[in-house]
């Protein structure tokens, strides 16, 4: 153990031992100079350990290869490169600077909500909090999965560019998200994705979903939105798929998410993106409580389009997020029959016709045979009357409609009997 008093360095300091104990002195590393700690960096009592620079390769560098434990205070405008776990307990003071977590798996821990400038995963494994953070720079996620379990992480800098990845995601348990303020009418990626499939969210235990929401505020106004994708069917977090409005045929039992507007009012086009050929296919976003508590509703005038490597399903110029669980849903079909009473033993016209049309492909069972388009009229001889029923299915999604039935009465034809004249 190592007790510093008073230590400026403008060069190079390699430090081989367990743990640098700065007890309540005053450490500076100015800018061009580099400390390689082999061990634990720990700041005690009143110490201060300050990292300067501009936030560039010539700041100065804080090399460490097992735990930085802040009971004091850092400032870093440098950069500090931490291979083990970022345990912050009191101040942590940064406006240019980077961290840069570099190890394998590692923790974003301590009794300190830390205020990072920019926050780098590098490194491999996954990064897990054990308290809310914050970035007021950029969060760069690489190619790794930062799982803020039940807390948030919180990026406070308004640019569209303020979080960037290659293929990083961040994860969250029940309770946990991603939150993002927002400056503009600009589209705001969330990088949200899972590994897990228990609201526990432990990583790895599941099947890998990357699926981001996306958000559009519709003005320039300061508002927050949070983000988490839930990688589990939402009847386990209590928002039964079976308890919904009418006209569903099915609710998406993979995922869904949770989105809010913690800060401001403005109304924002929403999307949320799906693999259609991981996730099957979709036709539109459906919300929890819109109108009924305890029932999974349509937002109406939501759209899906197709694409690759994902499809979106938007809703645009939203502005009820009063209740935070989203879900991809599909309609039932609705099949339409028309009959008319006939003469017996004569032809009756019966018009057929579903609905939503588009790009949809249907089947039907009838009585008869109807080509699978909507809007066909087919005839079949009467014989006597009754129910005439169909059922229409969506080949896409294999969603099939509630029975539509028509009655219909053959007529007996009049009889005429002639009279001879007297």
């Amino acid at each position: 153990m190592l007790i510093l008093f008073c230590l400026i360095l403008s060069t190079f300091l390699e430090y081989k031992a367990q743990t640098l104990t700065n007890k309540g002195a005053y450490i500076n590393a100015q800018s061009g100079a580099f400390i390689r700690v082999n061990g634990t960096v720990q700041n005690d009592n009143s110490g201060i350990i300050t990292v300067n620079g501009n936030g560039t390769p010539s700041s100065a560098e804080l090399y460490v290869s097992q735990d930085v434990i802040n009971n004091a205070t850092i400032n870093a405008d440098g950069y500090i490169r931490l291979l083990g776990n970022w345990i912050d307990n009191n101040t942590f003071s940064s406006t240019l600077g980077t961290v840069f977590m570099e190890g394998a798996n590692q923790q974003l821990g301590g009794t300190a909500a830390t205020v990072f400038y920019n926050l780098t995963l590098d490194g491999s494994g996954i990064k897990t909090q054990t308290i809310n953070k914050f970035a007021n720079g950029v969060l760069d996620l690489k190619g790794l999965q930062l799982n803020t379990d039940v807390y948030g992480f919180y990026v406070n800098n308004t640019s569209t560019s303020a979080i960037i990845r290659t293929t990083g995601f961040v994860s969250s348990a029940n309770g946990g998200f991603l939150s993002r303020k927002t400056l503009s009418n600009a589209l705001y990626l969330f990088p949200v994705g899972s590994t897990a499939n228990t609201s526990a969210n432990i990583p790895g235990t599941g099947t890998s979903r990357y699926r981001p929401v996306q958000i559009t505020p519709n003005d320039a106004l300061a508002n927050t939105y949070t983000v988490r994708m839930a990688n589990v069917n939402a009847t386990t977090e209590t928002y039964n798929l079976t308890l919904t409005d009418v006209g569903f045929c099915a609710l998406n039992p993979l995922f869904f998410h949770q989105i809010n507007r913690s800060v401001g009012t403005s109304s924002a086009d929403v999307t949320v993106n799906f693999d259609a050929a991981a996730d099957g296919n979709w036709e539109g976003l459906a919300r929890w409580n819109i109108t009924t508590p305890n029932l999974w509703q349509k937002i109406t005038g939501s759209t899906v389009t197709a694409g690759s490597p994902f499809s979106t399903a938007t809703k645009l110029a939203w502005n009820n997020f009063s209740v935070t669980p989203y879900i991809l849903f599909n309609n039932k079909p609705v099949a339409n029959v028309t009959c008319s009473d006939v003469c017996a033993n004569q032809t009756a016209p019966v018009t057929a016709s579903v609905s939503p049309t588009g790009t949809y492909s249907y089947s039907w069972t009838t009585p008869i045979t109807f080509s699978p388009n909507p809007g066909n009229v087919s005839t079949f001889n009467s014989g006597i009357g009754g129910n005439y029923c169909v059922t229409v299915t969506n080949t896409v999604n294999n969603c099939v409609s509630d029975p539509f039935c028509c009655s219909f009465v053959t007529n007996q034809p009049p009889s005429i009997n002639a009279i001879s004249p007297p």
